[in-house]
């Protein structure tokens, strides 16, 4: 065993994997950023780089009617300005940092996607080894990294949508503490509790849209999102299922009719991608109506005179 570990470590000396370990990080990042570049308009984003100034404005807009400070005080000489509460703002910046990351995932699940398909059906752009077994190998781990892929940003896609929760949560209820309600338990609340006390938000299109999605089974709908997320989480690994094959999918959820069971089927890579994808764009498109949502809740806004 001895003589094996040295063999090991003589083929592969520490600094030349670790070498080839910061290669591998700084690699990654760069193809990243190459592959949006070459389809710029594949990955939504919240807000398009030509509108930056005014959703910068708007952010700070709904920051202060949380309760946030504002971007300056009236004060007299002999007056400081009172303290600041920065959970507004720190709870919108959650809000961003987990959707770049969200987003991030998606991008890399799809690049996978088009790198695995390719090597799968062109093996001869590698120089692979040329044993037929050792060149399989290779094509069914980047299948495999693929799916990989795809379950972290399912997962990141929901956590994406508990923390617009954590933001709701505190806008009409003043909660803080988030350790279980996340955007299904808190829209619910809103809906039972605020709703039917507030007209406006009752008849805001705003509040309708992101209610449809939270209560929408369709493939770019938050249940069905949720469902694929727990899939993944609690019952079974991402891995292509051939339909005829009884096992754990189908035992797990044999309680669903036919027709339900086929949409949580994972999917082939290509339209396992554009499931993602049709879910960020999804997040994107409400994330107007989501901000319209805040600015209906009891405002905080401080006043900038103290």
């Amino acid at each position: 065993m001895a003589n094996e570990e040295s063999d090991t470590t003589d083929s592969y000396p520490l600094e030349k994997v670790l070498g080839n370990a910061v290669a591998y990080v700084t690699n990654e990042a760069l193809v990243l950023a190459q592959y949006e570049i070459v389809y710029p308009d594949k990955f939504p984003t919240l807000w398009r780089a030509v509108d930056s100034d005014a959703f910068n404005k708007r952010m700070n807009q709904v920051v202060e009617h949380l309760g946030g400070p504002p971007d300056f005080y009236l004060l007299r000489d002999d007056q400081v300005a009172p303290p600041a509460d920065n959970y507004p703002e720190a709870i919108m910046r959650e809000v961003f940092d987990v959707f770049q990351r969200a987003r991030r995932s998606v991008l890399r699940a799809d690049m996978f996607m088009a790198g695995s398909t390719l090597l799968a059906d062109h093996p001869d752009v590698m120089h692979l080894p040329e044993d037929p077994e050792s060149a399989g190998l290779f094509i069914r781990q980047a299948t495999s990294a693929f799916w990989e892929h795809a379950e972290a940003a399912y997962i990141r896609l929901f956590s994406f949508w508990d923390r617009i929760g954590q933001v709701l949560d505190f806008a009409f209820f003043n909660i803080r503490k988030f350790d279980q309600n996340g955007f299904n338990a808190v829209m619910d609340r809103i809906h039972a509790n605020a709703v039917p006390m507030d007209r406006r938000l009752k008849e805001s299109s705003s509040w309708k849209r992101l209610r449809a999605f939270q209560t929408s089974e369709k493939e770019d709908g938050l249940k069905w999102l949720l469902q694929r997320r727990n899939l993944v989480v609690h019952s079974l690994h991402l891995h292509p299922l051939p339909t005829d094959v009884e096992g754990v999918f189908n035992s797990q959820f044999n309680h669903l009719d036919a027709a339900h069971r086929d949409k949580l089927r994972p999917r082939e890579p290509a339209d396992e991608a554009a499931l993602l994808i049709g879910q960020l764009d999804k997040a994107c498109d409400l994330f107007s109506a989501f901000l319209s949502v805040v600015e209906l809740a009891p405002q905080r806004k401080r006043d900038r005179r103290s």
